[in-house]
C-alpha cells in the first residue's frame, strides 16, 4: 500500500494513484529511448510555449503528451505538483512524502535525481495506467530552469 507524510497526500494518495491505474488506454510496452525522447520533447515544448501551457498541455489526455503509459509529471523543488497527464487531480497538491510500496519516497527521489543531477533515472513500483497493475517502472527526469523538474517513464512489467 502506498503512504505519505501529509495529509494532503494522504487524501490523494491511494485513491489518486488507483484512480491513475484505473485509467484506460492502448498503448504498447515502452523503452527507455523513447521515454527520454519523450520527455526531451517535452522540454523542447517547454521552451516553445512557456511552462503555464505546457503545465496545461502535460496535464490533458488531448495535449500531445499522454501516449498509453507515457505521460508528462513535473514538480517544483518542494514537491508540489505542477502536472500529470495520468492524473491532473495531483495539480497544486505537495506529494513529496508519497511513497511507493516498497518504501521509496518516489518523487522526492524524482526531484533530487532531477535537482542534484541535471537529469537521470529513478526506478520505483507506481500504478501502470495500461496494465492497471502497480508494476517496476524507470523514469527519466530533466531539469528545466531552477525550480522544476519533470519526467515521464516507462513501464518494466
Amino acid at each position: 500500500m502506498f503512504q505519505t507524510t501529509t495529509k494532503t497526500a494522504a487524501a490523494l494518495g491511494l485513491a489518486g494513484l488507483m484512480l491513475a491505474a484505473s485509467w484506460s488506454v492502448a498503448g504498447a510496452a515502452r523503452s527507455a529511448d523513447e521515454t527520454k525522447a519523450f520527455v526531451e520533447r517535452a522540454v523542447a515544448h517547454i521552451k516553445d510555449v512557456g511552462e503555464e501551457k505546457a503545465f496545461a498541455d502535460f496535464s490533458r489526455p488531448n495535449g500531445g503528451f499522454v501516449d498509453g503509459e507515457l505521460y508528462m509529471f513535473c514538480y517544483a523543488s518542494d514537491g508540489v505538483n505542477k502536472a500529470h497527464g495520468a492524473n491532473p487531480s495531483f495539480v497544486g497538491k505537495n506529494l513529496l512524502g508519497v511513497k511507493d510500496p516498497d518504501g521509496v519516497q518516489v518523487n522526492a527521489e524524482i526531484i533530487k535525481v532531477g535537482m542534484s543531477q541535471g537529469s537521470g533515472w529513478v526506478d520505483f513500483k507506481w500504478p501502470n495506467p495500461v496494465s492497471k497493475k502497480i508494476e517496476a517502472k524507470s523514469a527519466y527526469v530533466f531539469k528545466v530552469g531552477d525550480r522544476t523538474v519533470r519526467g515521464s517513464g516507462y513501464y518494466k512489467g
